[in-house]
C-alpha cells in the first residue's frame, strides 16, 4: 500500500478554483449583460484625467486581499452574497431608469462585490469587507462635490491672503488681488488630490492598522490634509503670481509646483501614519467548493441577472414614438411685454427636443426666460443633467450660489440660485424649475426621483425645464426680486402646456 502525500500548497490552491469559477461565471455574466455601465466607467478612466486611478483599484483590492490571507477555512453561507446581489440589481434599474450614471456604477460594483460573497461565501465576505469596500474606489465619483470645493479652496485662499497682507477680494469662486483675477476653476477645486489622498490614505490604513476606529481616523485626518494642502497650494500660487506680476504661477510652472506640492504631502500623510501602524497576523480567509447552495445561488445570480436586463430593455428603456411640438409657444405673464430674447445670455439645453427664449420687461425690471421641452426623458435627451443650465461655461460661468425663496407655477419654497459671471463684469441670477407630467419641482433631485418611478413601471411622459434669470449690479437680491415679481404674474404651468401639447 502506497502513502498519498499531500501538499499543503496545491490543496490551497485547490479551494480557490471552484469559487474563482463561480464568481467568473457571475460577473462575466454581468459584464456582458450590463455591458454599457461597465464601458461607460471604463470610458471615464480612460479620458477623465480625475478618474484615471480607476485602472489600478482592482487590482489593489486583489493584493490586500492576497497579502492578508492565509490558507481557506469553511466558506459559510451565501445568503448574505445573494442579498447584496439583488440589492445591487435593484439599484442598477434605478439608475438605468433615471440614466444616472453615478447610481448606476455604484450598483455595478455593489454587484460584483454580492458575486464574492456568493462564490466565496460569507465568511470571505466578513474578512474582505475592507477592501471589497475599497471597490467603491472604482466609481468615477466626486463631480457634485466641484462647487464645495471650489467655495473651499476659494475661502482658504482669501483667508491666507489676508493674513499676509496682501489685497484681496472675493466674489463667488473669483479671487481679485492687485495682480489681477483668479478663477478657482474646477480642475483647481482639488477633486483628484482629494480622491488620490483617499486612497492612498485607504491601502495604507488597511496594510498598517488592525482596527476600524484607527483606520477610519486615519482617512479622515487624510480628507483634512488633503483640503488644507489644496488650499495651501492654491494660495502659493495666487501669492507667486501677484508678488511676480503673473509672470509666474500661471504657466507651465504652475502645474510643477502643484505636483511636487503633493508628492511632499503624500510622504508626510505616510511617514505620520507609519508612526502609528500596528503589527498585525494574517487573516484565515474563508473559501471551498461552492457545493450544492452554492451552485443554486450562483445560477439564481445569473438568472436574475437576465431578468434585469430583460425588463430594462422592454420596460425602463423601451418607448413609445411622441412627436414634439412643432415650435413652443411663449409663457404669458399679463403685465409684462414680451420682447427678443437678450444677445448676451442664452440657457445651456442642447439636449431638448424644443426650446424657447425671451426677455419678459415690465416697468423698470426685467427678467430672461429660456425654456426646454422632451418628449420624454431618455439617454442622449435627459431633462435633469450637468449639461442642461443657465450657463454655458464659456461666455458666462457660474460663480457661487444663493438661496432664496421664490413662487415658480403654484410652488413656493426655499431653492437654490445660480450667480452667474460674464464678460465686462456682468453678473446674472438664474433659478431653474423642472417639470414633468404637469408637475412642477425647484429641486432636480425630487425631479428625478419622479422621473425614476415613472419609468421603473413603464411611463415615459413629456418634461422640461424653465430658467427664469435676471441681471444684478452688486446684490443678488435686486435679480431675485425681478425674478419674484414676475414669477407672481406668469401663467399656471398647465396652461401652458395645453397650448405645446404636455
Amino acid at each position: 500500500m502506497t502513502a498519498a502525500v499531500i501538499n499543503p500548497e496545491a490543496a490551497g490552491r485547490n479551494a480557490w478554483t471552484a469559487p474563482a469559477l463561480a464568481f467568473a461565471a457571475i460577473a462575466g455574466t454581468c459584464a456582458v449583460l450590463f455591458h454599457p455601465t461597465a464601458w461607460s466607467m471604463v470610458e471615464l478612466w480612460a479620458f477623465s484625467s480625475s478618474y484615471h486611478h480607476g485602472f489600478v483599484v482592482a487590482p489593489a483590492a486583489v493584493w490586500m486581499i492576497a497579502a492578508m490571507s492565509a490558507r481557506p477555512q469553511t466558506p459559510g453561507g451565501r445568503l448574505p452574497g445573494l442579498a447584496i446581489f439583488v440589492l445591487g440589481l435593484f439599484a442598477w434599474l434605478a439608475g438605468r431608469a433615471g440614466t444616472v450614471a453615478i447610481i448606476e456604477h455604484v450598483a455595478f460594483v455593489t454587484l460584483m462585490i454580492g458575486a464574492v460573497g456568493i462564490a466565496f461565501g460569507a465568511n470571505a465576505l466578513r474578512a474582505w469587507a475592507y477592501p471589497l469596500a475599497f471597490l467603491y474606489f472604482l466609481v468615477p465619483f466626486g463631480a457634485a462635490l466641484t462647487p464645495v470645493l471650489q467655495q473651499i479652496t476659494a475661502q482658504t485662499v482669501v483667508g491666507l491672503l489676508s493674513a499676509v497682507g496682501t489685497p484681496v477680494a472675493l466674489e463667488g469662486i473669483l479671487i481679485t488681488t492687485p495682480a489681477g483675477a483668479f478663477e478657482v476653476a474646477e480642475a483647481c477645486a482639488g477633486l483628484r488630490f482629494l480622491i488620490a489622498a483617499l486612497m492612498i490614505a485607504a491601502v495604507f490604513a488597511y496594510a498598517s492598522f488592525t482596527s476600524w476606529r484607527k483606520r477610519i481616523l486615519f482617512l479622515l485626518f487624510a480628507i483634512v490634509v488633503a483640503l488644507a494642502a489644496n488650499g495651501l497650494r492654491a494660495f502659493l500660487m495666487v501669492l507667486i503670481a501677484t508678488l511676480t506680476q503673473m509672470r509666474w504661477g500661471v504657466g507651465p510652472d504652475h502645474w510643477l509646483i502643484g505636483w511636487a506640492f503633493y508628492a511632499a504631502v503624500f510622504a508626510v500623510l505616510i511617514l505620520i501614519g507609519r508612526r502609528y501602524a500596528d503589527r498585525r497576523a494574517p487573516i484565515e480567509v474563508a473559501a471551498g467548493g461552492p457545493g450544492r447552495s452554492g451552485l443554486a445561488s450562483v445560477f439564481i445570480a445569473i438568472g436574475l441577472t437576465i431578468a434585469a436586463a430583460l425588463y430594462a430593455g422592454l420596460v425602463v428603456e423601451r418607448t413609445a414614438p411622441r412627436t414634439a411640438p412643432a415650435s413652443l409657444s411663449l409663457l404669458s405673464a399679463p403685465g409684462w411685454r414680451i420682447l427678443p430674447p437678450p444677445e448676451n445670455w442664452r440657457a445651456h439645453i442642447p439636449q431638448a427636443d424644443r426650446t424657447a427664449a425671451a426677455t419678459y420687461a415690465a416697468q423698470d425690471r426685467s427678467v430672461y426666460i429660456a425654456l426646454g421641452f422632451f418628449t420624454h426623458d431618455r439617454r442622449g435627451g435627459e431633462i435633469v443633467a450637468h449639461d442642461n443650465r443657465a450657463w454655458d461655461g464659456e461666455d458666462w460661468r457660474r460663480i457661487g450660489t444663493t438661496k432664496a425663496v421664490v413662487y415658480v407655477f403654484g410652488r413656493s419654497e426655499e431653492t437654490a440660485f445660480d450667480l452667474l459671471a460674464g464678460a465686462d463684469g456682468r453678473r446674472l441670477a438664474a433659478v431653474t424649475a423642472y417639470w414633468h407630467d404637469g408637475e412642477i419641482y425647484l429641486s432636480p433631485r425630487r425631479a428625478k426621483m419622479a422621473q425614476i418611478k415613472d419609468k421603473l413601471v413603464g411611463r415615459h411622459r413629456p418634461g422640461g425645464m424653465v430658467v427664469i434669470a435676471a441681471a444684478y449690479r452688486r446684490d443678488p437680491a435686486e435679480a431675485i426680486a425681478a425674478i419674484r415679481s414676475y414669477t407672481v404674474a406668469v401663467e399656471p404651468l398647465k396652461a401652458w402646456l395645453a397650448r405645446n401639447g404636455g
